[in-house]
């Protein structure tokens, strides 16, 4: 049973069930149902996407999603946000029982392409996205992430 939330907070629920192909899961979320596959190493299909790029791909759309917002909050005229992530990992340690080989992400690398405005903008911008993404604030505290801007400005 889950447990109780902690007061005063909202809680995010997901679910995973496996499916009768082994190594595939159905994830449910807030009644979207999608479909997750295990990775080679585990034996899984690999023809879905998989956890880590959920993962990832969680960093990318909050970022890209909290730039928006401040854009939009701050009256900067954006045209284009592109959030590109990259996590690195040893994959050795999702396949091994041996202790000693650690498959935690150990570092995570953020590109974020903002159109239509200046670097101080998009800087201002950035602060916001390290301020409010709650992906990028639990990651931060378990791996470095280096962000890198490009604008057009």
């Amino acid at each position: 049973a889950p447990s109780d939330p902690t007061e005063g907070l909202k809680t995010a629920s997901v679910s995973a069930q496996l499916s009768n192909q082994p190594g595939r899961a159905i994830v449910s979320a807030r009644g979207n149902h999608f479909v997750i596959d295990s990775v080679p190493p585990l034996e899984g299909p690999n023809e879905e996407r998989n956890p880590l790029d959920l993962l990832l791909g969680s960093l990318a759309t909050c970022g890209t999603f909290i730039f928006e917002k401040s854009a939009e909050e701050m009256d900067f005229p954006v045209t284009v946000i592109t959030t590109a992530v990259e996590g690195d990992f040893d994959p050795r340690g999702v396949a091994s029982q041996d202790a000693g080989i650690n498959p935690r992400l150990q570092a995570f690398r953020v590109n974020v392409e903002v159109d239509g405005v200046n670097r101080g903008q998009a800087e201002q911008m950035k602060k916001e996205f390290q301020q409010r993404c709650p992906v990028y604030t639990t990651l931060e505290r378990a791996a470095p992430i280096d962000i890198t801007l490009t604008t057009n400005k």
